[in-house]
């Protein structure tokens, strides 16, 4: 039983599954219409917003698929991309052998390409997921490929998406040739209760169950959408787990509740924010600008983000008074850390310099010309709150001691849970 409910789960539901599986929903194929329209604009280039989980690199993938025979296309993650890479996979895409070329001279290759190509009235197309998570030098490399023309008009045609504060990274003054050639924003929305049903037993079907309520009845399909919101990719998830957790078919409403307290973490594990699901707080996030001008919007997923001026960093801030490995956030349950790595000029929060602290919400980093403000940090506890007032290395020793005790605590009852059963 339990190996054909692993199976299953995969199948239906698991991160392959949408390659095989291809259910559309309103709100998928009305994108899909959007994106098709705007590529045959003259200005060639839209925008698609929508939260984590909601569909968009599915229908990019969709999209692609369904372009003609002889446009190029090229399919990218931005996710901390760098100008030299988004060059490399989109002329890869193409079919060129980039070899060892410079950024400059894969730039010229773009060009060439999209020129000879706009001259036979098949302008490339390229589609970039999570544009809100990529380098800003990376951004900068993007807004100057929006702005190659040809004789017939612009040389490339784009397709970009990402999270709710992509609108206002593209108004930003970096990215005016993309602004400027935004045919439209297209906002995604979640399934109706009705949708969500059909969706997961269209799943379901195609992997070989022809009465899907006899794994998800109506009311276990109800509480799959409250959970997830109607958000399919997080649909997706809940549906896997719960036929994971299921010890007989059809699955009951209990199924799809994960037991968190019995779930069991090592002692000296620290635990850190989950940020893969809407019904958790939202992922933190830092809105960069310089001189008023927003440069970049980057979700704070990760336990450990570097900041700095080198391209090691997972944040590059591209000044000349920040340091190469300026500071160094750390991303806990109920806390955003920021450490100051003895970077040369210093690092203020508030217009107060620190060496270590706890981040709330709207919080101002100051590193050189630049201010990350701080959005979406986790709730503090009252216990986190007490730790505010101490001195900065006491501080941070008790924060390390108050999280392993808790792990500990976890950990303990945990066990003390299974022997009672």
């Amino acid at each position: 039983m339990q190996a054909k409910q692993s199976w299953l789960g995969d199948q239906a539901f698991g991160a392959g599954a949408d390659a095989l599986v291809n259910v559309s929903y309103k709100s998928h194929l009305d994108a899909l219409k959007f994106m098709q329209s705007a590529l045959c604009d003259d200005r060639g280039l839209a925008v698609v917003q929508g939260p984590h989980a909601a569909g968009k690199t599915t229908t990019l993938q969709r999209l692609a698929e369904k372009m003609p025979g002889g446009v190029a296309v090229a399919l990218v993650d931005g996710t901390r991309i760098k100008p030299r890479e988004l060059l490399s996979r989109i002329l890869t895409q193409f079919g060129y052998d980039t070899g060892l070329e410079s950024t400059d001279g894969l730039m010229k290759m773009v060009n060439m390409f999209a020129v000879q190509q706009t001259r036979s009235f098949q302008a490339p197309v390229i589609l970039i997921d999570n544009l809100d998570h990529m380098y800003p030098s990376a951004l900068r490399e993007l807004n100057t490929l929006a702005a190659l023309t040809a004789p017939q008009g612009f040389a490339l045609r784009f397709i970009l998406t990402g999270g709710d504060g992509l609108s206002t990274l593209i108004e930003s003054d970096g990215m005016a040739t993309i602004a400027k050639r935004n045919v439209g924003t297209f906002l995604f929305s979640p399934l109706s209760l009705r949708e969500a049903l059909l969706y997961l037993h269209a799943r379901l079907g195609a992997c070989g169950v022809n009465n899907a309520d006899t794994v998800f009845p109506v009311d276990v399909c109800d509480r799959l959408y409250k959970q997830s919101g109607g958000w399919p990719g997080l649909m997706n998830k809940y549906a896997r787990e719960a036929i994971g957790r299921a010890s007989e078919f059809p699955l009951r409403i209990s199924d799809t509740v994960a037991n968190k307290e019995g779930d069991e973490q090592p002692a000296s594990d620290i635990p850190i924010l989950d940020t893969s699901d809407s019904g958790r707080p939202l992922p933190p996030r830092l809105l960069i600008s310089k001189d008023g001008s927003t440069v970049a919007d980057c979700s704070l997923t990760e336990k450990k983000i570097l900041i700095g001026r080198s391209d090691f960093a997972d944040i590059v801030i591209e000044d000349d008074f920040v340091s190469k490995l300026h500071a160094v956030m750390l991303l806990y349950s109920d806390a955003l850390v920021l450490l100051d790595l003895n970077s040369a000029n210093g690092t203020t929060v508030n217009s107060v310099q620190v060496r270590s602290t706890v981040l709330k919400d709207n919080d101002i980093i100051s590193l050189g010309n630049h201010r990350l403000k701080v959005m979406n940090a986790p709730p503090i506890s009252a216990e986190m709150a007490k730790l505010l007032k101490t001195p900065d290395t006491i501080k941070m020793k008790n924060l390390v001691d108050m999280r392993r005790l808790k792990a500990r605590q976890r950990a303990r009852g945990a066990r003390e849970n299974k022997g009672q059963r």
